[in-house]
């Protein structure tokens, strides 16, 4: 029985993550395609063009570049086998952008090494790695972002590593929602992950994500992504869904209520695992904020999933509920006021919004983009002055 453990364990992890030296699959690090984040996870993965979110690391290293503050969060999932998927990662501005250190660390217990006889002749270690360094940065009209990876992967004495590079853009604009303004509610994202040196005699799980997010109002927002790998499809073995094309569509919902309480669900297509579910809860005491959020996924012939994410973010002002409330209800007034063309009201009631919520979303790039509107109408009106000097001296002399 030992022994029949033993290979199933090993012949798993040869066939997943490439150390079989190409006799089993073509794609090497294969724990790359796993999933980190809760929020992502209970979202179907559908994550490119999320913004706010340290998992857009894994996922759009663009996003990076929309964080608010500095934030740590960590990570762990349960798989099968008792294998692990853990993650820690941090983020600070630094530079005019957002600098990001990320740890990944996938591993099976150690486990008895049998020989051909059946006599245990010590202990086996298997585990992947992939440390990550990303920087964001905010072009004014986009979001860009690139992120350093060094793979690492032992299995009893076979140690291999290679590096990587993942490279977004993100794109936030306005679009039509039937609940509320069209104020920057709709995001589109693109990247290209794990370019990089082979994984011994393997390549990298190389892919491009594009996605969108759509925000149809402040508590309820939908994403979608595509994704194609760059290696033939029939090479490509996910032995987390069990499903061997190399082109997937994911898709996700999430419901909030002020920001405090989470719910999401996801949908994997052309997937063995279809969908996932989570919860989220954010709270804060002093200056940081807490936040946790779960998914449970269904894998497959694999089982459910379940993960748990914490996030601590270090903020200068403590939100309470009575302030969100507040600053949603003069984050209305300035709604009515832009929608009727008084852009003076509408920027005090950002202002005052922002008073009382400092990280209500893209409220800051509100009161910009008003402040803008306002400068181009101060030039227009001073070019009609000078229009209208200009004809009446031409009048004049004439």
């Amino acid at each position: 029985m030992k022994k029949f453990v033993f290979y199933t364990i090993f012949f798993i992890s040869c066939s997943s993550f490439g150390f079989a030296a190409g006799s089993i699959g073509t794609s090497g690090a294969d724990f790359l395609e796993l999933g980190i984040g809760s929020r992502p996870l209970a979202m179907g993965e559908a994550f490119t063009a999320e913004v706010n979110d340290i998992n857009s690391i894994y996922y759009n290293p663009a996003g990076i570049a929309t964080l608010k503050y500095p934030l740590l969060s960590v990570f762990h999932e349960e798989l099968i086998l008792d294998s692990r998927l853990e993650n820690i990662s941090a983020a600070f501005r630094i530079y005019g952008g957002w600098l990001a250190f990320s740890n990944t660390f996938f591993w099976i217990p150690p486990f008895d090494r049998i020989d051909i006889e059946g006599n245990e002749t010590g202990k086996v270690q298997f585990y992947n790695g992939c440390f990550s360094t990303a920087y964001g940065y905010d072009l004014g009209f986009l979001y860009v972002g690139g992120t350093l990876k060094y793979v690492y992967q032992k299995i009893d004495t076979l140690f291999v590593s290679s590096f990587a590079v993942d490279v977004g853009i993100l794109k936030e604009m306005y679009l039509y929602s039937p609940f509320e303004s069209s104020i920057r509610n709709f995001t589109l994202g693109m990247s290209i992950l794990n370019l990089g040196t082979n994984a011994k005699d393997d390549p990298l799980p190389r892919m491009i994500r594009i996605g969108m997010s759509y925000k149809m109002t402040k508590w309820f927002g939908l994403n979608l992504d595509a994704t194609e790998y760059m290696i033939n499809s029939s090479d490509l073995y996910d032995f987390t869904y069990g499903f061997n094309e190399s082109f997937r569509v994911n898709t996700g919902v999430e419901f909030n209520y002020l920001e405090l309480v989470y719910l999401r669900g996801g949908w994997r297509f052309n997937d063995a695992g279809t969908y996932s579910l989570g919860v989220g809860f954010n709270y804060a005491i002093k200056d940081v904020a807490f936040a946790l959020d779960a998914s449970y996924s269904e894998n497959g012939i694999f089982g459910p999933v379940y993960s748990l994410n914490a996030t601590f973010k270090l903020i200068p002002k403590i939100v309470t509920v009575e302030d969100k409330i507040k600053a949603e209800a003069h984050y209305k007034k300035g709604i009515r006021f832009f929608i009727a063309d008084d852009i003076d009201s509408a920027i005090n009631e950002f202002n005052l919004a922002r008073d009382y919520n400092p990280y209500h979303k893209n409220i800051d790039k509100k009161i910009e983009d008003l402040k803008q509107i306002k400068k181009l109408r101060e030039k227009n009106r001073e070019l009609d002055d000078e229009i209208n000097k200009s004809q009446f001296k031409d009048k004049f002399f004439d």
